[in-house]
Formats: structure tokens, C-alpha cells, sequence
């Protein structure tokens, strides 16, 4: 029988190390030729739409050698606008004179700005729609950045109605805003970081909202699975957590009016406070952790879960579990 012949070691060695020193050279090569070709990290367009209405739609049509594009607009800007590519940032000029605008002439539009499978930032400037028309939009995967944009979007007859949607799997960063409608929905997140004001917002569908900072809300509604946690002193004036939907307060933050029912959970944390009404309806949980309530009146729902751990409820204090929903001790 033949014997099997066996390559001596520093053979392979040498082999592999050849092998190694090749490759690695190919891989400088690769990103020597990659990193002299590699686009700019951001270049600036000045947009002069008062020369021009279309001059934002024309430069968001063409293509740039960088990983994002700054256009500072001035003048009136024509819309609805259409962004289907990332590093897109659009922000009002030192003058603050740019505005998108959608004309009622402008038939079938459904929002003044579609952002699409893309990451947007708007900054500082006023979008002006015809009635029913949403001021921006995010949809399929987009993540927006919104800053200051203020909006006339408002439904003529049509209910509910946001002025601004993110959805199907999109991200929002919101701040600076005043009086807003927002949807959030299809499994989709908005970030509240700071500074709105009067915001009115719908939660649904396996969606989730999370406000950071001294938010007022005159209204948060969630439902269908979805979310929301109002954290460092956020306050929420009406408070409505239907089907399945899960609300929380956290560290200081307060609601006023509570309405839930249909399987739904609510929970106060470290601090926070209610201060009623309250409508409860249906099997609910209802959880106070070192937290108040007020004017808060005993119920008989066997089925649902009301429990307070270190809660203060109508000014009386009850330490450990001992706050089972009875309104005096």
C-alpha cells in the first residue's frame, strides 16, 4: 500500500503566509481605490426658490458625490416633494424666508412631503397645504428628523387626521413643535425629545411613542398593541389607552384625564401623578409605584387588576401593597 506523503510543515507555512500577504495587499488596493472615489461627507445647495418654485424639486432630482446633501431654502418652494435617498437635510435660510407649499390646484396629493425607505431632516420652515393634504409623511423604513415645522394641514371632513404620519416601519425625532396632529402606526416609533407643545397624538397598530423631556400633550391615544411612555416630566392633559394598548408615566410626569378599557394597562412611576377624571371600561390594569392619584373613586371590577405599591391616593398615603383601588382607608 502507497503511503500518504505528507507536505513537510514549513512548506505550508510558507504557503500560507504567501497566501495571507497576497490577500492583504489586495485589500489595501481595495481601500485605496474605495477611499479615492469615496463621496464627500456633506456638500451645501443654496436653493433659491424664489427665482425658481421648482428649484427643490429639480435639485432633489439630481445626483450628488456626497453622503448627504444640505439645501438651505429660500423663497416659496413648490410642492408636494418626493425623497426616496438618504443624507437629505432641508432647512430654512438666515433670513427665514423658505417655505414648502402645496397649490389647491395641485389634485390627488396626499402629503406636501413624502419621505420614503430614507433618513430625512427638516429644520425651521413652513409647510402650507389645502385641506386633507398631510404635511410630511414617513413611510417604509424612512427615519425623519423634525425640527420647528410648523404646518395650516387640516382636515376638511375626513377623520382622524395627522399632519404628521410615520409609518410602516419608519422612526421619527421630533422637537419644537407646537399644536400638532402625529400618527404613529404599523409598527413604527416617534422620539417627542423636547420642546412640543399642545401635541395631539394617536399610537396604534404594534407602534410606540416615547416623550423625553418637559412635553405637553393635549392628548395621547393609544391602541392596537401599541405604546407610549411619558418620562421626565412630561405631562398629557386626556389620556385614552384602548385594545391592548400599554401607557406608562415616569419620573415626575403627571396626566390629567384618564380613559382606557379592552384589555389595556396603565402604570404610574417614580413620582408621577394623576389627577382624574377617570372613565375605566372593561378588563384594565391600573398601577401606581411610588406614585399619586386624585380624585379617584372606588370601582368593582373583579376582573381587573388595580393595585398600588408606595401609593399616595386622595392625599392618604399606603405603604407597601396595601392600595387595592379603595378611595379611603
Amino acid at each position: 500500500m502507497n503511503s500518504i506523503r505528507l507536505a513537510p510543515l514549513g512548506v505550508v507555512a510558507t504557503c500560507l503566509c504567501s497566501t495571507v500577504s497576497v490577500a492583504h495587499e489586495a485589500t489595501k488596493i481595495a481601500d485605496d481605490q474605495h477611499t479615492s472615489h469615496w463621496p464627500q461627507k456633506q456638500i451645501t445647495k443654496e436653493i433659491r426658490c424664489t427665482d425658481n418654485p421648482q428649484a427643490l424639486r429639480n435639485a432633489l432630482n439630481k445626483t450628488y458625490n456626497s453622503q448627504s446633501v444640505r439645501f438651505v431654502i429660500s423663497g416659496e418652494c413648490r410642492g408636494p416633494i418626493k425623497i426616496q435617498r438618504s443624507g437629505i437635510e432641508i432647512v430654512n435660510d438666515s433670513g427665514l424666508s423658505g417655505s414648502l407649499r402645496v397649490r389647491a390646484r395641485d389634485k390627488g396629493v396626499g402629503s406636501a412631503i413624502l419621505i420614503e425607505s430614507s433618513s430625512v431632516k427638516l429644520d425651521n420652515f413652513n409647510i402650507d397645504v389645502p385641506n386633507d393634504v398631510v404635511a410630511v409623511e414617513a413611510k417604509a423604513n424612512a427615519t425623519l428628523t423634525l425640527n420647528h415645522i410648523t404646518t395650516n394641514a387640516k382636515a376638511a371632513e375626513q377623520t382622524p387626521f395627522y399632519q404628521f404620519v410615520v409609518k410602516d416601519n419608519s422612526t421619527a425625532y421630533l422637537s419644537e413643535l407646537s399644536s400638532n396632529t402625529v400618527g404613529i402606526y404599523n409598527s413604527s416609533y416617534a422620539n417627542f425629545i423636547e420642546d412640543c407643545d399642545q401635541i395631539k397624538v394617536d399610537v396604534y397598530d404594534t407602534s410606540a411613542g416615547y416623550s423625553k423631556s418637559e412635553n405637553h400633550f393635549r392628548s395621547v391615544q393609544v391602541a392596537g398593541n401599541g405604546y407610549f411612555l411619558a418620562d421626565d416630566e412630561s405631562h398629557i392633559n386626556l389620556l385614552m389607552v384602548w385594545s391592548k394598548g400599554a401607557a406608562e408615566i415616569n419620573n415626575e410626569s403627571s396626566v390629567d384625564e384618564l380613559q382606557m378599557g379592552g384589555q389595556s394597562l396603565f402604570a404610574a412611576y417614580k413620582n408621577s401623578t394623576i389627577s382624574g377624571p377617570y372613565s375605566l371600561w372593561g378588563n384594565v390594569v391600573f398601577e401606581l409605584e411610588h406614585s399619586k392619584a386624585y380624585n379617584w373613586k372606588a370601582l368593582s371590577k373583579p376582573n381587573s387588576i388595580i393595585a398600588g405599591h408606595n401609593a399616595t391616593v386622595n392625599g392618604v398615603f399606603y405603604p407597601d401593597w396595601q392600595w387595592t383601588g379603595q378611595d379611603s382607608k
